[in-house]
Order: C-alpha cells, then sequence, then structure tokens
C-alpha cells in the first residue's frame, strides 16, 4: 500500500471517531408541539380546608346578670296602701310624703290649702305611680287600736288583708283597711313590717 493511500485511510477513520463522539456529547433535542405549553409543576385541585380557629366557642357572659332594680330603696316609706295580695306575697303602694311642722306648711302653701296646717301635718301625694312591693312571709304589722286610742298593737295579716275589700269599716275597728296611711319598712327590696299611722 503506497503511503498515499494510507494517509487519506488514516484521515477517514479520525473523521468517523470525531463524529461519533460528538454524537455521544450532544444530548438529542426535544420536540416541541407548537400548541404544547411549558411544562409546570401541576397545583393541588382542592385548596386545603382552613384550619379551625384554637380559640374556645364563645360563651355568656361570667358576670352576674343584673337583677331589676326594687321598686323602693331599703328604708321607710309613707304611703296608701291600695291592694294586698296574700297568694302573691305582694301589695299596691300609692307613695306618699308625711310632713310636719315648716315643711307642712310651705306644702299646704304651694298646694293652696290651709296655713298654718290643721294639727301640724300634711299628706303630698301628687305622683299618681304606684308600686307593687314583695311583702316578706313573716312581715311585722302594727296596727292601731282605736277602741282603746291610740296605741299601735302587733296585728294579724288575715284580717288585715280582708279589710281592704271594704271601706264599710267601724270607727272603733281595728283593721281600717284603705282608710288608713300606713309606713313601709324595705330590706333588701321586700316589706318586712307594716306599721299604721295615727292621724287625729
Amino acid at each position: 500500500m503506497n503511503l498515499r493511500l494510507r494517509s487519506v485511510l488514516v484521515a477517514a477513520v479520525v473523521a468517523l471517531v470525531g463524529a461519533a463522539c460528538a454524537e455521544e456529547e450532544t444530548p438529542p433535542a426535544a420536540s416541541v408541539s407548537p400548541s404544547a405549553s411549558p411544562s409546570v409543576s401541576e397545583a393541588p385541585t382542592g385548596s386545603p380546608e382552613p384550619t379551625e380557629s384554637e380559640s374556645p366557642e364563645p360563651t355568656e357572659s361570667e358576670s352576674p346578670t343584673e337583677s331589676p332594680s326594687p321598686e323602693l330603696e331599703d328604708g321607710r316609706h309613707f304611703g296608701d296602701i291600695v291592694s294586698i295580695d296574700v297568694e302573691d306575697q305582694t301589695l299596691v303602694l300609692d307613695l306618699a310624703y308625711f310632713l310636719t311642722g315648716d315643711e307642712a306648711n310651705e306644702a299646704a302653701e304651694e298646694h293652696g290649702d290651709e296655713v298654718p296646717v290643721p294639727n301640724d301635718y300634711y299628706i303630698v301625694n301628687d305622683n299618681p305611680k304606684l308600686r307593687t312591693l314583695q311583702v316578706a312571709p313573716d312581715v311585722r304589722l302594727l296596727v292601731i287600736d282605736w277602741g282603746d286610742c291610740c296605741e299601735l298593737t302587733e296585728g294579724e295579716i288575715q284580717p288585715f288583708v280582708d279589710a281592704f275589700a271594704t271601706e264599710d269599716h267601724e270607727w272603733d275597728s281595728m283593721y281600717q283597711g284603705s282608710m288608713s296611711w300606713y309606713w313601709l319598712t324595705v330590706e333588701d327590696g321586700v316589706v318586712v313590717e307594716i306599721e299604721e299611722q295615727y292621724l287625729p
């Protein structure tokens, strides 16, 4: 074999080896469809459920419920007892003011009545509001013994209540019902004592 032919064969072998090496190093190009979108990682198909709040369920206020204000504050109050209900242990009071001395004369003058006032007392009852009050089961009752004028004495509830069913009373009856005026002693919104007021 002559020298020229050998050189051509060597060159051809080198070219084939070089082409083979280049083909291994270059990765094949990916075929892309014109309508295909670039690859993206798929998002979850459903949104995760919201985590429930750790805060406790709302509860009712722990502060005590305010009870209704009593009809009358604690203390002694004067007025006209309109009626008494034994079963409900309540009474209805028409609150008034028992005045004496200068206060009585000033009030009488303001109302256009006689001054000085007879027997040194004057009753003011301008407000028509009626108040329903709870009565204690063991309420103390003090009434005037009109037959043995005119000391206070312990009374009994039932005849006292019965007296409010009529206005026809004997002058010396111990229970005059709505014909008399009374002082009520209130404690914690409850009437604990009823005392009849003597009027000449």
